[in-house]
């Protein structure tokens, strides 16, 4: 899962480096996500990060120095011709829930094996309450459409955060996206 792994982030553009930082650590809980200028700097770091999110021209000059151990996606503002044989990318200009989900879609890649485990131990009812907290249910109104008590609620809430590792509601919709246990088109618009 995610939460357990850890991130670099190579951009030599401060804001846009820390606001991927951002944008991953509010989402998604890495274990550690870190930000370099450069891939030197990344290079002398000697920590061990599981992905390596770096701009496309930095991918493109340092790729037979990158760690094939490394998922590695390329960061660039829009989509470029002729990208056969680089590494996955997310694109820039668009907007939060746009780069959210181009997050989950290499995340899934990246986590898939590890993913399915994750998804079977939570029982069809907790499924059910999942699908309704990431649709913006308030625990009352979770009871009343199950046809459960508010304690039940409140304990299949419990148990799901338990089983995995997820605390903000914001994590547990991103989860439910990624697993199937919801749409996209079911999301609350605000």
């Amino acid at each position: 899962m995610l939460s357990k792994q850890n991130i670099a982030i190579i951009s030599s553009d401060f804001l846009s480096g820390y606001g991927l930082k951002t944008l991953l650590c509010e989402y998604f809980s890495p274990a550690r996500a870190d930000v370099f200028a450069t891939v030197s700097g990344y290079h002398d770091s000697k920590s061990i990060y599981q992905l390596l999110l770096l701009p496309a021209a930095d991918y493109l000059m340092h790729a037979n120095r990158l760690s094939a151990k490394n998922m590695i996606v390329t960061i660039a503002a829009a989509p470029q011709p002729d990208r056969q044989g680089q590494a996955p990318h997310l694109y820039t200009l668009c907007s939060e829930q746009e780069a959210v989900e181009q997050l989950q879609n290499i995340l899934a890649s990246f986590d898939a094996p590890q993913g399915a485990d994750t998804k079977s131990e939570l029982s069809e009812r907790e499924r059910e309450v999942l699908a309704k907290v990431a649709q913006g249910a308030i625990n009352k109104e979770i009871a009343d459409s199950l046809n459960i008590s508010l304690n039940t609620v409140i304990t299949h809430r419990k148990n799901i955060t338990a089983k995995l590792g997820i605390k903000t509601i914001s994590g547990l919709t991103v989860y439910a996206i990624l697993n199937g246990i919801i749409s996209g088109k079911e999301l609350p618009k605000f």
